[in-house]
């Protein structure tokens, strides 16, 4: 584990940090797991008239689709799913097309780059004309991919939210088109968001 990693996993402001994104989540039962920031971003910039595509279904997928007009979110873990799936009739979302993709086992890990690439979770992004889509979460498996594959879906002006950004070395190592702006960034010492808009 590098030093940094180190510091990141161990020291005693990020368990103060993580004790405090627990109880923050607690209070907010209904708010995504992502960076507040973030969320208070989104609450200013998704509309009615929005079509989405989130990787990785959770409490985000009920509180996008509140603000969205459509959503196809995608998740690989049944039991997961099936909460989810519970949310959705819950809050009687009829515009949620929740997809059960399990993800396809590799008999030898790729690199990190290429995991995913091909798989059927990933390509629920084929289903999509270019340009179509105004906003994609990547927050669940074979990131990496993901945003590869999303990059062409997303009209001008798009929005692409990537969670957990921190978890590789820098911000450019996410294969993001380098002309796309950085839109909006929150970060805590538990998480980091990062929302890109297409040119």
């Amino acid at each position: 584990m590098a030093g940094g990693a180190a510091f990141y996993v161990r020291h005693p402001l990020v368990l103060v940090a993580r004790l405090w994104s627990g109880l923050y989540h607690r209070r907010h039962p209904g708010m995504p797991w992502l960076a507040p920031g973030a969320i208070t971003f989104c609450e200013h910039h998704l509309t009615r008239e929005m079509r989405a595509l989130e990787w990785g279904s959770g409490r985000s997928t009920t509180w996008f689709a509140t603000r969205l007009g459509s959503l196809t979110s995608v998740e690989h873990d049944p039991a997961w799913h099936e909460i989810v799936a519970g949310n959705i009739v819950r809050n009687d979302l009829s515009n949620v097309d929740l997809r059960l993709v399990p993800l396809d086992p590799h008999p030898v890990e790729p690199p990190v780059a290429h995991r995913g690439w091909g798989s059927a979770y990933v390509k629920v992004a084929d289903g999509f004309e270019d340009e179509s889509l105004d906003f994609v979460v990547v927050d669940g498996a074979y990131r990496m991919a993901c945003i590869l594959a999303a990059a062409p879906k997303l009209k001008h002006g798009g929005l692409l939210l990537v969670d957990d950004t921190r978890s590789v070395p820098s911000l450019s190592d996410w294969p993001v088109p380098p002309d796309w702006p950085v839109a909006y960034q929150s970060k805590t010492l538990v998480t980091q968001t990062t929302i890109w808009r297409k040119p």
